[in-house]
């Protein structure tokens, strides 16, 4: 399969109608984040992350992802798949700055720290040190090539050149997937820092491999996965919306401002735990549990595992 850019700009025209439906997608996406508040980016963040990791093979749901992030809770065996997704949930919820892209210094942006002597890193089949920076310089010049072509596209390409330049392990999708999303914003206001994909996405190691096709099939698999992402979470911002105006409604004889502060929280993540909350709104557990359960009275949230320890609970969408 060509990496030339100008056969990547060909195919750019040859799949305009689906470039065009994906973009509509990503707009109408950015406008209805615009009237939220910004912590309800992370729910798409951890959706997000979840889903390429599963593309992977690794099944970490966005709640094992939340905890980790805000207590660090791991077993020996998630730990270094938990410490992939928590840079992976940093660098989608970083704000746009200038410089500060995949394209500004990979090295930086995987955050790794610099290594000249690879013998010193025991049981990394990665480059390192003056190798990674040799190869993100080359990365970022040759996607720079493909600068007449639309953002999303730039992004595919970008995608498809860092695959190319084995600068992650093969089976490895989080790091290229992070790039491309960011990647992809481009052109679009701070209210979307990255575009989402959902767990039907096809945007990995099969449907953007080398044997998938030429330029223009990737293409369509880059465009779907981001548009189908948009218009999901699209939806979810609507069923939030509405959930957001019956919890206002249903607890405005509360008092306090902790279930204020917990409706914040269910809208933030997909589902939470007491401890989270706790963490999350800054009152004590018992307090959490408390507003946990009031919520489920009033019908509003629903604990999802039916135990009586280590419960999970999620909005009623």
């Amino acid at each position: 399969m060509s990496l030339d850019p100008a056969v990547w700009i060909e195919a750019e025209r040859g799949r305009y109608r689906a470039l065009i439906a994906t973009v509509q997608a990503v707009e109408r996406y950015a406008e209805r984040l615009r009237h939220f508040p910004s912590q309800v980016k992370e729910r798409f963040a951890l959706a997000t992350v979840s889903a390429v990791l599963r593309s992977e093979g690794v099944w970490l749901g966005p709640e094992r992802i939340a905890l980790y992030q805000a207590l660090r809770l791991a077993t020996d065996d998630t730990a270094r798949d938990l410490s992939r997704a928590s840079w992976a949930m940093r660098r989608l919820m970083a704000r746009p700055v200038q410089g500060g892209g995949p394209t500004d210094g990979v090295h930086h942006f995987l955050g790794r720290a610099h290594q000249a002597d690879p013998q010193n890193v025991p049981g990394e089949d990665r480059p390192i040190g003056y190798e990674l920076e040799s190869m993100g310089r080359d990365w970022a010049a040759k996607v720079g090539l493909a600068q007449a072509a639309h953002p999303l596209t730039r992004a595919a390409y970008a995608f498809a050149q860092w695959r190319a330049h084995d600068i992650t392990p093969w089976d490895e999708l989080l790091e290229p997937t992070v790039a491309a999303v960011i990647l992809a914003r481009e052109g679009l206001d701070a209210a979307a820092p990255f575009l989402p994909l959902s767990e039907s996405h096809r945007f990995d190691r099969h449907g953007l491999s080398e044997n998938a096709g030429g330029a223009e099939a990737r293409l369509e698999v880059f465009y779907d996965a981001i548009r189908q992402g948009a218009l999901k979470a699209n939806m979810e911002l609507e069923r939030l919306a509405d959930w957001q105006a019956r919890a206002q409604q249903a607890t405005q004889h509360l008092s306090g401002r902790t279930p204020a502060e917990l409706m914040g929280t269910m809208m933030k993540y997909p589902i939470v735990s007491a401890e989270l909350v706790s963490k999350d709104t800054g009152c004590s557990r018992p307090s959490a549990r408390r507003n946990l359960n009031l919520f489920a009275d009033l019908g509003l949230i629903r604990e999802v595992t039916g135990q009586d320890r280590y419960r999970f609970w999620a909005a009623q969408l």
